[in-house]
């Protein structure tokens, strides 16, 4: 067993309306399935696998711990959740004010189940079912690149989009959809004297790492999340994994830029980056990238894929002058149903019914501030 298992699983559920399928029993995943499962999935990242579970779990001191399930069906398929568990005490503060939050995919990545087989919106549907009654308190980013998850009707709770380049129709197509500008620039990199190629040292990775620190000094509060310490990038580095790649751009002997990243089955994530500003001028950022992409495309990968920009238009713009187009990647938040949450919901219903009738035009703008000062108070 790899972690807590809810003392309801290992139940049959029953299909409902339409649902011809049903989930015959919910069970621990070893890490073997876990490994086969990811490498199989065609629709899997970098962020479903195992590996970068246990990076988070080593980084948290095991207070992230790896919590994978095995989803048999009734139709012989299976599918595999590849969850963590966080507890209260344990990265950050709890996200979902419970004792335990599933996390189902470290440092807020795409998440969600992933197959061997072939699932069609019936399977989708009983494990979103599943994943809403069993686990009630679970942070879970939709992954953009599974075809059948946004059929089965998943609450969102906010909404998110990522960045990516389909690569299937060759390189020379993707340079022709670059913009002139970005073409510009790569070219501008290669007369300066920019290189670009991979890591192949400790030192090659401390030196990425203290352009990051540039990095976050500049980006100040701008910063997407809290900084990162060495430790993860050194856990990730002593891993020694063939689906991680660290490339950089030298100038003059000097690492100036870089960009960290994951790969999978048909899937290369661009998952972190930074850049010294005094080399801004040289484009070594953009030259990295257009390598990065074009050894993603030659070695068959279907997707290059840019990671969410947040609330950040200029590198979304950025990423589109790359020839990226927009996937969303919602992301879902299942909390635990409090009494007091109950009475807000039961109470501000009648409200809005009441204003719907005509009557009591003022009343909401009284007791719903009320009933929420009670409550809070309680």
């Amino acid at each position: 067993m790899t972690g807590n298992l809810p003392e309801e699983f290992g139940i049959e559920f029953k299909p409902s309306g339409q649902n011809s399928i049903s989930i015959e029993s919910v069970l621990p995943a070893s890490f073997s399935d876990w490994d086969i499962i990811w490498h199989e999935c065609d629709y899997s990242t970098y962020f479903h696998s195992r590996e970068w579970a246990e990076v988070w779990s080593k980084y948290t001191k095991g207070k992230m711990v790896p919590t994978p399930f095995i989803v048999l069906f009734s139709d012989g398929k299976k599918a595999l959740l590849p969850f963590s568990c966080l507890k209260r005490e344990g990265l950050a503060p709890m996200l979902m004010g419970t004792t335990t939050l599933y996390v189902s995919s470290p440092a807020f990545t795409y998440g969600g189940w992933i197959s061997a087989d072939k699932l069609d919106v019936n399977h989708a549907i009983s494990l979103s079912n599943l994943i809403r009654k069993k686990f009630n308190s679970l942070y879970w980013k939709l992954n953009p690149y599974d075809d059948v998850i946004f059929n089965s009707d998943i609450r969102i709770s906010e909404e998110d989009e990522t960045h990516a380049i389909n690569l299937e129709k060759g390189f020379a197509a993707i340079v022709s959809n670059i913009s002139k500008g970005h073409r510009s620039a790569v070219s501008q990199a290669i007369r300066s004297g920019v290189s670009v190629r991979l890591s192949s040292s400790i030192q090659d990775w401390q030196d990425y790492y203290r352009v990051y620190e540039a990095s976050v000094n500049r980006w100040g509060d701008r910063l997407i999340g809290g900084k990162y310490s060495w430790g993860l990038f050194h856990e990730i580095f002593n891993r020694d994994s063939p689906n991680v790649e660290l490339w950089l751009s030298i100038y003059r002997e000097r690492v100036i830029a870089g960009a960290l990243c994951f790969h999978s089955k048909r899937h290369v994530v661009y998952w972190h980056g930074g850049a010294l500003s005094p080399y801004f001028n040289l484009r070594p950022v953009n030259l990295l990238l257009y390598e990065v992409i074009k050894s993603a495309c030659e070695k068959g990968y279907a997707w290059f894929d840019f990671n969410p920009s947040g609330p950040l238009e200029g590198v979304k713009a950025f990423k589109e002058r790359f020839g990226a187009q927009a996937l969303k990647c919602p992301i879902v938040k299942l909390r635990p149903r409090t009494i007091r949450a109950f009475a807000i919901e039961k109470v501000n219903g009648m409200l809005i019914e009441i204003h719907k009738k005509g009557k009591f035009k003022s009343l909401s703008q009284v007791v719903r501030p009320a009933l929420n000062e009670f409550l809070k108070n309680t």
